[in-house]
């Protein structure tokens, strides 16, 4: 059997954990002011299923000697949660469906691709619920690109590219791991990961009807 390196996995998972944890909060703080009835209950699905992914994940931790302590140190968790209450439907949907959960689910499932039995099985409800969750937000995107004018789809564009830059810069100053050289201690190479969330990224501006394109802070990777 293929040696896994526990230390990375665990540490990747740690970061995923803490992330479904902050989706748990940001989806339930929310709720109140989603645009519909059907908006706020899909969000309370989600409050329900983190709470499940951040349990499986705390769980499979325990188990391999990493318990779970957040990464994400508590001013600049307070300081995204601020950011995300202050962001209309559209942004809120473009940062955390699209971003977190659309973009970020595909690197997720190329390390659990390279990781050892228990981690895949650990992550795989969170993947396949998040692939649910990001369908449910392009559905949402989808209706308010399709009635925009000509001229305010392409300041929605505009407003999608900035909010995954933003996004980006977020994750590098909240997060303080350097996702690379885990990556790399799997097998997994920097332009490989990289070209994923390329592909990804273009994915979802096709699926949304907008033309296709990268945000500065992932084209010169």
């Amino acid at each position: 059997m293929e040696h896994v390196d526990q230390n990375a996995v665990g540490t990747l998972l740690t970061v995923y954990t803490d992330i479904d944890l902050l989706a748990l909060e940001l989806c339930a703080d929310r709720i109140g002011t989603a645009p519909t009835l059907e908006a706020k209950l899909e969000l309370a699905h989600q409050v329900e299923e983190e709470r499940i992914h951040f349990r499986i994940q705390e769980k499979w931790l325990a188990t391999i000697g990493m318990p779970f302590r957040s990464p994400i140190d508590p001013l600049h968790r307070k300081a995204i949660l601020e950011r995300f209450s202050r962001m209309d439907w559209f942004d809120f949907l473009s940062c955390l469906q699209i971003g977190i959960e659309g973009i970020g689910i595909s690197l997720v499932e190329k390390v659990a691709s390279r990781a050892d039995e228990g981690t895949r099985a650990s992550l795989e409800i969170p993947i396949r619920d998040e692939k649910r969750q990001t369908s449910f937000g392009l559905s949402e995107l989808r209706r308010i690109v399709s009635e925009a004018s000509p001229e305010e789809r392409e300041d929605l564009t505009e407003r999608l590219l900035a909010n995954l830059n933003d996004l980006y810069t977020m994750a590098e100053e909240c997060l303080p791991v350097r996702f690379e050289d885990y990556w790399s201690r799997l097998g997994l190479t920097r332009e490989e990961m990289w070209e994923t969330v390329h592909q990804k990224t273009l994915e979802m501006f096709e699926a949304l009807g907008l033309s296709r394109a990268l945000p500065e802070a992932f084209s010169c990777k």
